[in-house]
């Protein structure tokens, strides 16, 4: 997300914000196994695929800021890794990434009149980065944006489940129910262009403090919602799979509490993504276990 910004708690660019808003059992249906008869990969086929030989599970979570975090974040990345990685063997989550958001990812400094700057990922880190940090996730990215890349990223990094919570950047702005069906539809088509038989999980959007001053884009998250269910039940196949649920209502989710800015997640946002998804996983892909519950009120 981009609605609001985030450095080291409490939020330290406070007023910049309205620039930024400009398997079962062990998973075994979705293994990925290597021959080991088969040849060797030839010059123009892409890079060798890691850890030959190994049985794996590969997970891609994908999105905007909620997924990426920022310098200080534990993320919700690293609670489904730690839950779901005594259950399954081979968990390997994957992507183009592994830091946490730099300042200059969050306000880029054009904004500001500076030059533009990725930022040095060497300069931030996770408040504890005990798990796999590979992920597929950017500060302020769209769904428009997300379907340029989509196609290279799941052919590069090969998961077998993509999940993915994203679209929220795109209704900041009016966009209508049409277009946002078209791009959802693209995004899911060009996973399955590099991956035919892989499985993908999409979260509805999440409440934002925004919808409570603005109809219109309450409307038009409300609308996405809603597309987002019937693309899913409408795209989906035996093959490929495509589910969606609705991670705000399963975990009764805050804006005041599980948010520390309206729209970013504390802590106990954090938990609760990552208990959404881990129970959506196993209900529908039989990948680990549901999250234990009842939810620790801290982490």
């Amino acid at each position: 997300m981009s609605a609001l910004s985030r450095l080291p708690r409490p939020a330290l660019l406070a007023g910049v914000c309205t620039l930024v808003l400009a398997l079962v059992g062990s998973g075994l249906w979705i293994l990925t196994r290597v021959d080991p008869a088969s040849p060797g990969p030839s010059a123009d086929s892409g890079p060798e695929p890691e850890n030959t030989g190994r049985t794996q599970v590969r997970v891609m979570l994908a999105g905007d800021s909620m997924t990426h975090g920022s310098d200080g974040d534990r993320t919700w990345r690293f609670h489904l890794w730690n839950h779901l990685q005594p259950h399954v063997e081979g968990l390997d989550f994957v992507g183009p990434f592994t830091s946490p958001a730099t300042p200059e990812q969050i306000i880029p400094p054009e904004l500001t009149g500076g030059e533009p700057d990725d930022g040095d990922p060497d300069e931030v880190d996770y408040r504890d980065p005990d798990f796999d940090q590979d992920h597929n996730a950017r500060w302020g990215r769209t769904l428009a944006d997300a379907v340029t890349t989509i196609e290279d990223d799941v052919r590069t990094h090969r998961p077998d489940v993509l999940c993915a919570m994203i679209g929220l950047n795109d209704l900041l702005f009016p966009i209508s129910a049409e277009e946002m069906e078209q791009l959802l539809r693209d995004y899911v088509g060009g996973a399955r262009e590099a991956n035919p038989e892989i499985r993908i999980l999409l979260a509805h959007a999440l409440p934002i403090a925004r919808a409570d001053e603005d109809e219109g884009f309450a409307l038009r998250v409300y609308a996405y919602n809603e597309m987002l269910r019937t693309v899913a039940e409408d795209m989906s196949t035996e093959r490929s799979p495509v589910v969606s649920f609705d991670l705000g209502r399963a975990e009764d989710w805050s804006v005041a509490s599980d948010t520390y800015d309206g729209t970013h997640p504390t802590d106990s946002g954090e938990l609760k993504i990552a208990a959404g998804f881990a129970d959506a996983l196993s209900r529908e892909f039989g990948l680990g276990p549901a999250y234990p519950r009842p939810l620790p009120s801290s982490t």
